[in-house]
């Protein structure tokens, strides 16, 4: 009866917490026919860009707006369907330029690989179609990186106190299509039940590229699609439960260690829905 207990309390927390970033939702599994859903919104506004050698520099106001749907289906107790990504973006710089269109498309799969001990272990394999257009805005604010990308993660995780704490991490390896540069890519996240509708939380993730020169046609782009991209963002985050299957997820992010992307204050709030 207990375990039952756990088991129930730690899928609430990893149904929650399913769409917790860009990427990538924990080694959980849904469960098989059960659904989560969530519908994004996000904003950057920001005059500093980390050029492709990591120096800041000041540019005109750059201003981004992104809507995104994220979802997965549990397709049985250990295979879950994934719709990554499924994006519109809208980037402006001031004085200069504005674009528009839908974002790159990712989707894939996650196998539960079992438990050690307490906790959950897991592998996903994500594709990445170029969906978007790589020429907007004379190829500076561009809404796709115009190849095929990939990435594979395995990860752990696990609850403790009953399941109001969960934890877990994850690595991988980001694949890059054409000449872009292939990446290391990290994500971690720590949440705790303040109550049975609110969790806060917070998450670091980020990509490395393996070699560190830039490539002969890197330019400082702000759009954070280019070549040889770094970061590690921390995001601290809340959730409240509405009711009914839904809530909202609020994320404030921040960054450090970033290359050739635009670099400040990102704002998200997500709607969820859970069946």
């Amino acid at each position: 009866m207990k375990r039952s207990l756990g088991a129930r309390a730690l899928w609430a927390v990893v149904v929650l917490v399913g769409g917790s970033s860009p990427s990538e939702a924990g080694p959980w599994a849904v469960g098989k026919g059960r659904l989560y859903a969530n519908f994004a919104f996000e904003t950057l506004s920001t005059t500093r860009l980390a050029t492709p050698d990591g120096n800041i520099q000041t540019i005109p106001e750059l201003g981004l707006r992104q809507f995104g749907f994220y979802g997965v289906f549990g397709l049985s107790d250990r295979l879950t369907l994934i719709v990554d990504r499924v994006g519109y973006r809208r980037t402006e710089i001031e004085a200069f330029d504005a674009a528009a269109g839908v974002e790159d498309t990712r989707f894939g799969l996650q196998w539960q690989l079992g438990r050690k001990g307490a906790w959950e272990l897991a592998a996903r394999g994500i594709f990445q179609a170029p969906t978007g257009d790589e020429t907007k805005g004379l190829g500076v604010l561009p809404t796709g990186s115009g190849v095929w990308e990939g990435e594979a993660r395995v990860g752990g995780g696990r609850s403790w106190r009953e399941g109001r704490l969960y934890g877990y991490a994850e690595i991988g390896h980001q694949f890059r299509g054409g000449a872009l540069r292939d990446a290391f890519s990290y994500e971690t996240q720590l949440g705790y039940w303040l109550h049975p509708r609110l969790l806060v939380g917070a998450t670091l993730r980020g990509v490395q590229p393996y070699r560190s020169e830039p490539a002969d046609d890197a330019i400082g782009s702000p759009s954070g699609l280019g070549d040889g991209v770094t970061y590690a963002v921390y995001a601290p985050m809340a959730i409240v439960k509405l009711g009914g299957g839904t809530g909202i997820q609020v994320e404030i992010e921040d960054a450090f260690n970033e290359t050739n992307l635009a670099t400040g204050v990102k704002f998200r709030i997500k709607f969820f829905l859970e069946r």
